[in-house]
């Protein structure tokens, strides 16, 4: 399988926690100078357990008074759900990628930000970078240039490739712990590298029958000097308890979203497989819960100078700085972090948190949005059950949004939150501007005898609240949505999928009444649509059988959406037993519209001897096609493998990049380099 982009592995706890603020965090009431936040222990206070564990009665958030007010609620959520085992669904594991954005298309649906063409300073030449959901709204992404140098992050080194010379001109070393922090992704701003590590940890081991009931992971944020390739200088860097959900950056400012499992708590499990030693088991695990102090439950932040040495530990929010759900939502902390990164040192210039996991983001230049949903819970707690996870339950088919208000460089505001019917695709589903929401969701059935179905709904912020204003029901009856696209302020485009590929434009000009204008049916789907000019619009996905569904390989579609009320499929371009990246990654889409051009990462596996048994070898294909694109046509351009001539077998690359008139590839090996109009080139540089 290709490399994921975002490289997190941590379990997931059932909650996260989420409250504005506009200072930087301040050290929260009762820490002494060793940066504890322990409050002065109390008696347990039953009236305020039961107010922790019951939903409020009116507001999305609640702020809390004071440290001790937290801790109750940490607590009293932890004492309904825990058993003989503990907490932390038994060590398992759950592998989270971040949600990521793409291109935007311009309010006429012109060309998209995808692979914007940029004249670098310094004299670097025009160049693609990464395709983002919202212009102006950069994303993490294993790979970045500025025209003049490439930065990569493939098998856990951060590398500096110079363009001219296609060598690696220097190794940025990441202060640390030695072979334990790993880079995921980075981000360049100007002459300033972020670089976003994962810190593992071989665990704690067991005490007095004792363990810590969720592993630890810690998130690393490094800012590097890269004004001189050859010479990168650490400016500075943090470690976070917690790992990270997704990185935007605006105009110089990092948005981060961690989620943090408490990093404390002990727990125990039974001696023997008796009933007797699980129930003095679970009564052990409840007084161990009792006895945690707030330092056990919120996320930490080390400073560290360049050589990795820890200068400072602090609690990384204030308990004034976190917020609870409506609904009890579990025992994470997520945490929404603002980063200046015109400072000399990568410390949080402001934050937000709330008792309550989350896992896709979305960002406009003005607001950030975590949703958090059942199957978050589920997959921490271990059970399909919505009432086994919380008092009351929460229906299984909701989805909470909770957006922040990052219009301001310096500050991070939780803004409203609300709740929508159903799951959601990806971050692609979300779509903000002016204050107004839109949301596409798929509602699973609950039973065997009924359908899915999917909807778009749009929200608008009330006074703290997302309050629905319209919606349209109804898409895709007995499918699930695969593909989402809002063209524009009044135009969504959703694609939905079985048999076959219900294309759905949906006018959302006025916010109250949102209608489907235009429908559409052709085999197979779309997962991923780009707008490749003026009413133009492009699908990657998988052709299918029209009877069974069965996917064939892969499908490229242009669409004619000039009338919104009769889209029509002008060409389709296929590829049998193939698929690409671009299918469940965005980034790895690259247009390039100065060449009117594609680039189309792909791996074929072959379609073997027709008995189904081998794949004959000269059947296989790893490497990228070239679509040119003119008007409505799609033409084929040439397909060459970006391996190593000596390899036989392989995967089309991770990502592509324009430079000048050159295109670069990158795979887990290395790079390779072509002529972007000839094709001509190949295999350039080994990354071991």
């Amino acid at each position: 399988m290709p490399r994921t982009t975002v490289i997190t592995a941590l379990c997931l706890a059932a909650a996260t926690a989420v409250a504005g603020c506009a200072q930087a965090p301040p050290q929260p009431p009762g820490a002494d100078p060793g940066g504890s936040t322990s409050p002065p222990a109390g008696p347990w206070d039953e009236a305020a357990a039961r107010a922790a564990v019951t939903a409020l009665p009116a507001s999305f958030l609640a702020d809390f008074d004071d440290c001790a007010d937290l801790l109750t609620y940490y607590q009293a959520n932890a004492l309904e759900v825990v058993g003989p085992y503990g907490l932390g669904g038994h060590g398992g594991w759950y592998a989270a990628e971040g949600d990521e954005a793409f291109a935007a298309a311009d309010s006429a649906g012109g060309d998209a930000g995808a692979a914007q063409q940029e004249a670098g300073s310094g004299g670097a030449v025009e160049h693609s970078t990464t395709n983002v959901q919202e212009e102006g709204v950069d994303e993490s992404d294993i790979v970045k240039t500025d025209g003049r140098i490439i930065v990569t992050v493939v098998n856990g080194r951060v590398r500096i490739v110079d363009v001219a010379s296609a060598e690696v001109v220097s190794t940025v070393r990441l202060p640390g712990r030695a072979d334990r922090t790993h880079p995921s992704e980075v981000l360049l701003h100007e002459d300033t590298l972020v670089v976003l590590a994962q810190e593992w940890s071989d665990g704690v081991h067991p005490v007095d029958g004792t363990f810590v009931a969720f592993p630890a992971t810690r998130t690393v944020v490094v800012t590097v000097d890269v004004s001189d390739p050859a010479a990168p200088r650490t400016l500075g860097s943090v470690r976070l308890e917690g790992g990270y959900r997704s990185a935007r950056l605006v105009d110089g400012t990092l948005r981060l979203v961690m989620v943090t499992d408490p990093p404390g708590v002990e727990q125990t499990r039974p001696a023997k497989g008796t009933l007797a030693a699980e129930e003095e088991a679970e009564e052990r695990n409840r007084e161990l819960i009792r006895a945690t102090t707030i330092d056990d439950w919120v996320p930490h932040l080390q400073v560290l100078d360049p050589e990795g040495r820890v200068q400072t530990t602090d609690a990384l929010l204030g308990c004034d700085q976190v917020s609870r759900p409506r609904d009890p939502a579990g025992l994470s902390t997520m945490s929404v972090l603002t980063f200046d990164l015109g400072t000399a040192a990568p410390s949080p210039t402001s934050g937000a948190g709330l008792v309550a996991t989350g896992s896709t983001v979305y960002a406009s230049t003005d607001r950030l949005v975590v949703s958090t949903s059942l199957w978050d819970l589920w997959t921490w707690a271990g059970s399909p059950s919505a009432d086994a996870l919380w008092p009351g339950g929460a229906p299984a088919n909701r989805t909470d949004l909770h957006v922040f208000d990052i219009s301001d460089p310096g500050a991070t505001r939780w803004s409203a939150s609300g709740s929508v019917e159903g799951h959601l695709l990806s971050q692609w589903a979300v779509d903000e501007q002016d204050g107004v929401l839109r949301v596409a969701t798929t509602v699973d059935p609950p039973g065997a005898s009924q359908t899915s179905a999917s909807s778009l709904v749009v929200l608008r912020e009330d006074d703290g609240e997302l309050v629905e204003t319209g919606r349209v029901d109804g898409l895709g009856v007995t499918e699930t949505i695969h593909a989402v696209r809002y063209l524009s302020a009044d135009l969504a485009a959703v694609v939905t999928f079985r048999q076959t590929d219900p294309l759905y434009l949906v006018d959302t000009s006025d916010p109250t009444a949102p209608r489907v204008a235009g429908e559409l049916k052709i085999p197979g789907y779309s997962a991923y649509l780009h707008p490749v000019g003026q009413d133009r619009l492009m699908g990657v996905g998988q052709d299918a059988d029209e009877q069974t569904g069965r996917t064939r390989g892969l499908q490229v579609s242009m669409f004619d959406i000039s009338d919104v009320t009769a889209p029509r499929q002008t060409q389709v371009l296929t590829w049998p037993d193939s698929w690409s990246p671009v299918e469940h990654d965005h980034r790895a889409f690259t247009w390039w519209p100065a060449t009117g051009q594609v680039v189309l990462p792909m791996t074929r596996w072959g379609s073997g001897d027709g008995e189904g048994m081998d794949v004959r070898p000269q059947d296989h294909f790893g490497g990228v096609t070239v679509i040119g694109v003119d008007g409505q046509t799609l033409t084929e351009g040439p397909s060459v493998s970006t391996g190593p001539k000596q390899q036989a077998w392989g995967e089309g690359p991770m990502r592509t990049l324009v430079i000048g008139d050159q295109l670069w590839t990158l795979d887990w090996q290395g790079m390779a380099r072509f002529d972007l109009a000839t094709m001509e080139g190949g295999w350039v540089l080994d990354l071991p």
